[in-house]
């Protein structure tokens, strides 16, 4: 019986030994979590897998679309897709280029920044999550086919079933789900509970360097990292099940807003709102160990100008000042209920910026009978403004999912009070807090019928 040529003996270690190809070709070491994806593709038409931030997901498996065209070609293709175009164009493929531009061997092909031709019927290429372009999964058809998606919590239904069609056909077929597990509904959720799905789970406990407590593997999630979230939100948060254990969220019925609103809403590829209604929150720490928050949203956009620590009234009304002076289009809303009134009082002393000054007194009366007071009612409003929002990606913004509401005897709603937080090892929301001033409505300042939503 004849040998089979160098070339296809080759082709067959890299489609049976994984570690071989990443090892010898692109000079990457595996290590076991990114080695049990690996052997899954090879083994199982369909893989999920759901892990913390930083596990170094997406890297591993730019590396595996590689291996999966040179495993399977020449007739081979892969296609992958992410929640926004950023994140296939800056995520995926700007990991594939580098492997690919790293590999210790000429890989061949034409390399462009989100395709990779070798020949007509053997490439890769990214497609967006455009559910008003179906054709981009529906009409690839190949004898193998990877099908990635990254991020797989944010992918659309529609194009969930669309990709499912492309691989109706094929003798090797792979479909990958890849994602931090942000939301407890969809597609990506309902792979967890498939049969038919080999399910992968990656915590920030199972990689090198949080298991060593050191630097072992340069990008990857840190133990200082774990102890961060862990005291800045508490092990029995759903930010910290998601981002440091790789779980789904809880999604008690008791939270307002939801991590994956948030995320969602960081860098999105969204389009610009309202940009004339420029507005920020003061949120004012009333204890010692907590922090002032200074956030500006500009119609649909919001960013973190600043936080400070400590609650000298006198040193954060001078910092005021001087932001509203050179921010001359900003309106400035402060929680004036505690030392945040002291603060509010010195800067409405001041002639230049005295129409720019809004005081809240965040335990008033809101527009919306259904609500308690004006604090629910504001973070009520963020929870819908994140819809349409873009946000800059700022650990802060992550406080927005640790409140809880609860409904008072009245039968209205009411947001969880700091103190209360604070009891279940919670830190103040004081971001959060900020952002939510900037959908309020002021209860002291002139012209208060003046109130800008853009919701």
């Amino acid at each position: 019986m004849a040998k089979p040529s160098p070339e296809i003996a080759l082709q067959d270690r890299f489609r049976d030994d994984p570690e071989f190809f990443h090892r010898e070709v692109l000079g990457h070491e595996p290590w076991g979590k990114q080695l049990e994806i690996s052997r899954s593709i090879r083994d199982h038409r369909n893989t999920a897998i759901r892990s913390n931030n930083g596990s170094g997901k997406t890297y591993h498996m730019a590396r595996e679309a590689l291996r999966f065209l040179y495993a399977y070609g020449p007739e081979a293709v892969v296609i992958n897709t992410a929640p926004t175009w950023t994140q296939v164009e800056n995520q995926f493929w700007r990991n594939l280029r580098d492997a690919y531009n790293k590999a210790r061997y000429p890989l061949g092909g034409h390399l462009l920044k989100t395709k990779l031709d070798i020949d007509e019927t053997w490439f890769a290429l990214g497609i967006a999550n455009d559910e008003h372009n179906m054709e981009g999964f529906q009409g690839w058809h190949a004898k193998s086919m990877l099908v990635i998606f990254d991020e797989a919590s944010g992918i659309s239904p529609k194009i969930y079933e669309a990709a499912l069609g492309a691989m109706a056909g094929g003798h090797t077929v792979r479909f990958v789900l890849i994602g931090n597990p942000t939301q407890n509904s969809g597609p990506f959720y309902d792979a967890f509970k498939d049969p038919t799905f080999n399910k992968i789970h990656i915590s920030a406990f199972d990689t090198p360097n949080v298991q060593a407590k050191a630097q072992i593997v340069p990008g990857l999630v840190t133990w200082d990292f774990v102890e961060e979230v862990r005291k800045k939100f508490g092990e029995d948060s759903d930010v910290y099940r998601v981002r440091v254990l790789g779980e789904f969220p809880q999604r008690a019925s008791d939270t307002l807003i939801s991590i994956d609103s948030i995320e969602r809403a960081f860098g999105a590829d969204r389009e610009l709102q309202s940009q004339d209604d420029d507005t920020a929150g003061l949120d004012v720490a009333r204890f010692g160990d907590d922090d002032s928050a200074l956030v500006r949203r500009t119609g649909n956009t919001a960013k973190v100008e600043w936080v400070v620590n400590g609650n000298n009234t006198m040193e954060l009304a001078g910092k005021c000042a001087m932001y509203l002076r050179a921010n001359k289009t900003v309106r400035l809303y402060i929680d004036v209920i505690g030392v945040g009134a002291g603060v509010f009082d010195r800067l409405r002393e001041q002639p230049d910026i005295t129409d720019r000054v809004f005081g809240v007194n965040v335990a008033g009366k809101p527009r919306d009978d259904d609500y308690l007071n004006i604090r629910i009612e504001s973070w009520a409003n963020v929870r819908d403004w994140l819809r349409d929002a873009i946000l800059e990606k700022h650990e802060g913004f992550y406080e927005l999912a640790q409140p809880k509401y609860k409904i008072a005897s009245s039968g209205k709603l009411q947001l969880e009070s700091k103190e209360d937080m604070k009891k279940r090892g919670v830190k103040s929301p004081n971001v959060g807090d900020a952002l939510a001033l900037t959908l309020s409505r002021a209860t002291e300042g002139e012209n208060l019928g003046i109130v800008f939503l853009a919701l």
